[in-house]
């Protein structure tokens, strides 16, 4: 049975000046180590999206800018930091087109705030401002180095995959879901309320969405590397 090929989000960065499809490392890895096929999607034209999601068995929505606000609504705030118009427009696409293929989604950060707008939700732009007894959740501390605490639901699947319904995580983020998408549960949350994972409803296709960094954990994580491991036994029945 061929491995499944699992299509990654990208973004654009200058790299000695040139603009470059920029990717971390790590997302890549784990994907490899979990047996799947990695694939950078670069930031192209949305008319692109069907074709990417028919070469691919499986999406991971990835890290980066802030999500436009325009694209729920709502009015940038004075801390709204970098966001990529180009990007949120290809990657709310692709969701679409996941979702009408019946292809797997996990979203990570970023990709968890746009999987939510994607599907009718909102962001809050920034969680000090929206909530002011936040806990800490952009961390100074290394990528690898886990700083709060999430507790999950039982009835989840999360939970299966995990197997605890309470993890420390890495947190490296300053935006969060706002309303949450009608198609989505929510299914773990931190101590001070950000919700800090998502599910698809009953029906959907398999979709995962997490708050934190996976990537930056599965390598000495073996509850962490699962996330991907089971990305890619879903993916493999759409390879076959």
């Amino acid at each position: 049975m061929a491995k499944p090929v699992i299509g990654i989000t990208s973004t654009i960065a200058l790299h000695n000046q040139i603009p470059s499809v920029d990717l971390a490392e790590k997302v890549v890895k784990a994907v490899m180590n979990a047996g799947g096929v990695p694939i950078v999607l670069p930031v192209g034209n949305v008319e692109l999206a069907s074709d990417w999601i028919k070469a691919c068995d499986g999406l991971i929505l990835s890290s980066g800018e802030d999500v436009d606000p325009y694209l729920y609504k709502a009015e940038p705030s004075p801390k709204l930091q970098k966001t990529f118009k180009q990007r949120d427009e290809v990657e709310m696409e692709l969701v679409k087109q996941a979702l009408q293929q019946k292809k797997p989604i996990f979203a990570i950060c970023r990709g968890i705030g746009v999987l939510n707008v994607a599907l009718g939700g909102s962001l809050m732009q920034d969680i000090e401002t929206g909530l002011p007894n936040a806990c800490k959740h952009y961390q100074e501390a290394g990528r690898t180095d886990v700083t709060h605490r999430i507790q999950i639901m039982k009835d989840s699947l999360l939970h299966q995959v995990i197997g605890s319904e309470e993890i420390r995580v890495n947190s490296l983020h300053h935006q969060a879901i706002g309303r949450l998408a009608p198609p989505l549960k929510q299914v773990a949350s931190a101590a001070d309320g950000v919700i800090e994972a998502v599910e698809g409803k009953a029906g959907m296709p398999y979709v995962l969405g997490v708050q934190w960094h996976p990537e930056e954990l599965a390598a000495n994580d073996a509850a962490i590397a699962r996330l991907f491991t089971v990305l890619i036994e879903r993916a493999s029945e759409k390879s076959i």
